[in-house]
């Protein structure tokens, strides 16, 4: 399996997305030792953002303009780091999923980047960020009927289908991490804002925390425009 994002390196130059790949696996419903770290990962991402509105965060402000420039409606619909953020900052909860998808939540929060995976068992062929030419049939999590990619939308797709809407708006349902989950990847992405050196963190926080949870081994990357393709099998 691969992973490229030479289809939207050249209008994207200074993005650069960690890869985490993740095998056998021990993913549990949750564990009493990791809702310490929810909590302070909450505490983490209400500090950094402040008084100031969500959508002024740097990282978030970056993606925003990346929506725009695909031709997203970024007040409409928000990358998946400003969509935690605002429930957070709401609720001061976050959701329990499953080990495998908190932890990456938590992640994404202490370092205010998106971050998503998929079941890699589940994938099919290699893994792409591309734009998508118009009318591919997606089906979210949550949603009970298809929709469809516009033209020129990023994606995350596999072989056969959409993975992502918008590249980190919504997850399709075929490839969700579930507690069934034996084997992974993920994906930090970094936006033009975000120092390389701050992804690596994040990566490396990411591995030692699923590692610490749910066991397996883990191998990570990072890609960019310098190396857009990356085995991950």
């Amino acid at each position: 399996m691969k992973y490229t994002i030479e289809a939207v390196v050249g209008k994207y130059p200074e993005v650069k997305i960690g890869v985490l790949v993740g095998k056998g696996l021990k993913n549990e419903r949750s564990r009493p030792d990791i809702e310490k770290y929810k909590s302070e990962s909450i505490e983490v991402a209400i500090e950094k953002v402040g008084d100031a509105p969500v959508g002024q965060q740097a990282n978030i402000a970056s993606w925003r303009e990346m929506y725009r420039s695909f031709g997203t409606k970024a007040f409409e619909y928000h990358s998946s780091i400003e969509a935690l953020t605002r429930r957070i900052t709401k609720t001061h909860q976050l959701p329990t999923i499953n080990l495998a998808v908190d932890v990456y939540n938590c992640v994404s929060l202490r370092h205010m980047v998106p971050v998503g995976g998929f079941d890699s068992d589940r994938v099919e062929g290699d893994i792409a960020v591309r734009f998508s030419p118009g009318n591919e049939a997606f089906t979210g999590l949550g949603m009970a009927e298809k929709e469809y990619t516009y033209s020129g939308e990023a994606v995350y797709a596999d072989s056969n289908r959409i993975l992502t809407r918008r590249w980190n708006f919504r997850d399709c349902v075929e490839t969700m991490i579930t507690e069934a989950t034996k084997n992974l990847v993920m994906f930090i992405d970094g936006s033009p804002e975000m120092p390389r050196g701050e992804v690596e963190y994040a990566l490396g926080e990411l591995s030692d925390k699923l590692e610490s949870y749910c066991g397996g081994s883990y191998s990570r990357c990072i890609v960019d425009r310098l190396n857009p393709v990356v085995r991950i099998d």
